[in-house]
């Protein structure tokens, strides 16, 4: 990977973790994401529009773009539902663990990419990581936890999700042949409008107007470090292959679950730092891979 993709991919860890955040702090979570989706459409709208006319879209990024669209709208729901079922420290890493986990083989199948070992053994630190984090380790019992987890409806839905990051990383992977960045994340906005539209906006927009009402300035900040984060992805993407950008995102887990442990109080501390002190390690062996 190279020093600047890596950098990108760190700062963009950053703002992810912070707005979600933001978002397991919100009341009504899938009209947070609607909301917020709003803000970042029409922020990044004229932007957009610029590297549109500068770059061009061709029909094949028309058709790229519709198809992130959908898949984007699919993970903001169940990104939100998840995290209305769970915490964050853990649904997040469940779902950012099990993309770690498909995105190096849809890599390797669809994309006709290679992974060396040294990146073979970080994805490999990274995916166990994740599973400590899952687990309160006192007994040998105790690593049977993960598995159990998966008769809930909150860690079904956080791995749901995890399908949808893999799928739309490996996807968008692909549309940046035919799309600037910027163009591609106002597909993924118009994704999150469309089809949370429904939940969003019932009852006469009341849940949207409740949510602004008490929240607006976490969907502002949520609107600018959504996109930010996931453009600074997509450019890392044009110089490196997915198989190591995916993997390489989750050093948010470790943030992930220091906010949801030490601010939002949340349990198995020990077990969720520590395991994401692997995914840290894993993250700096993909940093130096070749």
């Amino acid at each position: 990977m190279t020093t600047a993709a890596f950098l990108l991919v760190i700062g963009s860890a950053f703002m992810h973790a912070t707005w979600n955040l933001l978002l397991k702090l919100s009341r009504d979570k899938t009209t947070f994401v609607w909301a917020f989706s709003a803000v970042q459409f029409v922020v990044f709208l004229i932007p957009a529009i610029v590297a549109a006319i500068l770059t061009g879209v061709p029909w094949q990024g028309v058709m790229f773009g519709l198809v992130s669209a959908v898949i984007h709208g699919c993970y903001g729901w169940g990104l939100s539902r998840s995290y209305e079922l769970g915490d964050l420290s853990s649904a997040y890493p469940a779902a950012r663990g099990m993309g770690v986990t498909l995105i190096p083989f849809l890599g390797v199948l669809f994309l006709d990419e290679s992974v060396s070992n040294i990146a073979m053994t970080g994805i490999g630190l990274v995916i166990a990581g994740i599973f400590v984090v899952q687990t309160d380790l006192h007994t040998a019992r105790d690593l049977l936890e993960p598995f159990r987890q998966l008769i809930r409806p909150s860690s079904r839905i956080a791995l749901f999700t995890g399908v949808l990051i893999a799928t739309y990383s490996v996807w968008d992977k692909a549309a940046l042949d035919h799309l600037n960045p910027l163009v591609l994340t106002q597909f993924t906005s118009l994704g999150y409008l469309l089809i949370l539209a429904p939940m969003a906006l019932a009852n006469r927009g009341k849940r949207l107007r409740e949510e602004w009402s008490g929240n607006r300035r976490a969907i502002i900040a949520a609107g600018l470090l959504s996109p930010a984060a996931y453009i600074l992805v997509l450019f890392a993407l044009t110089t490196s292959q997915v198989s190591y950008i995916g993997p390489s995102r989750e050093v948010g887990i470790v943030l992930g679950a220091m906010l949801g442990v030490f601010f939002l109080r949340e349990g198995f501390g020990a077990s969720r730092i520590g395991g994401s002190l692997l995914v840290l390690a894993g993250v700096i062996l993909l940093g130096v891979a070749p």
